[in-house]
């Protein structure tokens, strides 16, 4: 049975994909073939199987840990990931039991690096001068 994972919004950053980790089983419900997909959110089953994906893997039955590296060169501007697992070693159903990503995140071109967020001024902030209308206080023993 075919499986279609997309990550369920795009990554808040861009990522360098070094490789994914993927834990099945040892039995026939084990993923085979796995096609990725990167910076595609319009992906469905049919789309998916007639596409040629950006790298495609035959992955091992076994209940490992199985390290996938990807090549760099094309999984150096991810922003969103598809992950088409599209037969298994013959159940009806697909068995997944970790997935898990390697590689650098790196922050968006024109993002801000500091970001500011006033829920309320403080006047004292934005003194006006000349004026003592943003003073605080009683003034109690001098200025």
């Amino acid at each position: 049975m075919a499986v279609l994972l997309t990550t369920p919004c795009s990554f808040t950053g861009q990522v360098k994909l070094h490789s994914i980790l993927i834990r099945s089983s040892n039995s026939s419900s084990a993923p085979k073939t796995l096609k990725i997909f990167i910076n595609r959110d319009d992906l469905d089953f049919s789309t998916a199987s007639d596409l040629t994906p950006t790298q495609e893997f035959e992955l091992s039955q076994t209940s490992e840990i199985q390290d996938i590296g990807v090549k760099r060169a094309l999984f150096g501007k991810v922003q969103s990931l598809t992950l088409f697992f599209e037969d298994n070693y013959g159940e009806d159903i697909t068995a997944i039991s970790y997935l898990g990503f390697k590689g650098d995140w790196m922050q968006l071109g024109r993002a801000p690096t500091n970001i500011l967020y006033e829920a309320a001024a403080n006047p004292a902030d934005h003194a006006v001068k000349g004026t003592s209308m943003n003073q605080m206080g009683s003034n109690i023993g001098g200025k």
